[in-house]
């Protein structure tokens, strides 16, 4: 660190692709350069570092790292650009190439970055970041930690890395490696931080969320970290990130029904209603699994919301076999999909596999997909209409003499505010529904404080 601050680099930009544990490293990143010595900027061309955290889930996420690299150097050319994240980890060589990239940094080294930095800054050469330090292993969890969280009403804390599935199309565990976990004690403490900083929500995040303490107890820990995040005063809500269909224990939806502070809103990926896509993406449940899940869920929890991941165009996917998808859509009736049109991951197994769907018709599936998530959208929000429910303003314009914000189970909701910048969780009853938001009015002006 000493090198850099020698150095006449004052300003830093962030850039971000990818997931919610993206967000959180690069706010960890954030705050290491904020030690060092550095302002934040937004602006191209007063940054004298440019750190881009990468995603690689699909090739469009790969390509859009490249152009954002080469918009970048081409606004500034005397910066210095820093490439991290999951593009980084097995493709650092053909980064490394584009024009303006000084370092390039693998994920388990991101709590090295500033000090990879200057040790590059002060090389007469040009090595790749390993010739600087030993790369630590895949199987050990980087130490990255935050204390507040920029531009956010809500907080993610990361409390896991990496993934023990292997489906089929996904590169995510070759990036990330197998699942290790952050200690509790380390969660708690960075939890408690950020209540500090006034933030009254937290969303627990992680690549394999439910295998939470495997390998610290060899059991599921999840549901005790809600326990007891449910007992620290000042925090109002605990949201959970993408979890797994087979993650969710019986003693998860226990946890939701037990502790007021859970949050009735799971994102549980699907992928595909169909058996025998299931099988060749090596998920490790079928349609039937899924179906009753949902259903178990939904009889236990009140007010619960489902948002789901859904990919088309999956080698050898046939109509009758989307078909099976959107049945099982129909049948859930999740509130948002996240659409994924496939895409081949070098080094996965369905790179291998032959028929190919072709890129119109993943297209056309995508549209119908689409189209489904308006409707269904629409009948879970007709479901609250007269009901009332507790937001937490995210945006409040003052001019507009509207607020925004999100209900418990994730629904967007937009209701008439004059209280300027105050923030706080708000009972609001619900009248009616304007395309991807609930209206509604307050019942109460008064700040929501949540039990446990």
């Amino acid at each position: 660190m000493d090198e850099i601050q020698n150095q006449t680099l004052q300003k830093v930009k962030f850039g971000t692709l990818g997931c919610r544990l993206n967000q959180y490293e690069t706010q960890a990143i954030r705050e290491q350069f904020a030690s060092a010595g550095f302002l934040e900027t937004d602006t191209d061309k007063e940054a004298d570092v440019y750190v881009l955290n990468t995603c690689t889930v699909t090739s469009e996420s790969d390509r859009e790292s490249r152009y954002l690299v080469r918009r970048f150097h081409k606004k500034n050319p005397s910066a210095k650009i820093v490439v991290t994240g999951c593009y980084v980890e097995r493709n650092s060589e053909e980064i490394e190439k584009i024009n303006g990239v000084t370092l390039t940094v693998l994920n388990r080294q991101k709590s090295e970055i500033v000090s990879l930095l200057g040790k590059r800054d002060v090389s007469r050469y040009t090595p790749t970041c390993s010739s600087f330090a030993s790369i630590p292993s895949k199987r050990i969890y980087t130490p990255l930690s935050i204390s507040e969280f920029e531009g956010r009403t809500r907080a993610y804390i990361k409390i896991q890395d990496g993934c023990n599935h292997a489906c089929s199309f996904c590169k995510v565990v070759l990036v990330r490696g197998p699942a290790r976990s952050r200690t509790f004690l380390d969660v708690i403490e960075e939890a408690k931080r950020l209540i500090d900083q006034g933030f009254q929500e937290v969303v627990l995040t992680g690549i394999q969320l439910g295998a939470y303490g495997y390998d610290l107890e060899k059991r599921q820990m999840l549901t005790d970290l809600i326990e007891v995040l449910s007992q620290e005063e000042g925090l109002q809500q605990i949201r959970l990130s993408s979890i797994e269909p087979t993650d969710v224990t019986d003693e998860l939806i226990e946890a939701m029904t037990s502790f007021r502070k859970a949050c009735p809103h799971l994102h549980i990926p699907l992928q595909s209603g169909d058996n025998g896509v299931l099988e060749r993406m090596n998920r490790r449940y079928r349609r039937e699994f899924f179906l009753d899940l949902i259903q178990k869920i939904r009889a236990r929890v009140s007010n619960f919301v489902l948002t789901t991941d859904v990919m088309v165009g999956f080698p050898g996917e046939t109509q009758e076999q989307f078909d099976q998808t959107v049945d099982v859509l129909l049948k859930t009736e999740p509130y948002k999909l996240h659409i994924f049109p496939y895409s081949a991951r070098e080094g996965t197994r369905a790179n291998r596999f032959q028929d190919e769907v072709m890129p119109q018709e993943k297209k056309r599936r995508r549209d119908i997909l689409l189209s489904l998530e308006c409707q269904l959208r629409e009948k879970v929000q007709s479901k609250f209409l007269g009901k009332t429910l507790e937001v937490l303003i995210e945006e409040n314009k003052s001019l507009s003499g509207w607020a925004f914000g999100r209900a418990r189970n994730y629904l967007r909701i937009r209701f008439p505010h004059e209280g300027g910048s105050r923030s706080g969780f708000f009972e609001v009853q619900i009248e009616g529904i304007e395309e991807t938001d609930l209206i509604g009015t307050l019942v109460s002006n008064q700040v929501l404080q949540m039990t446990k």
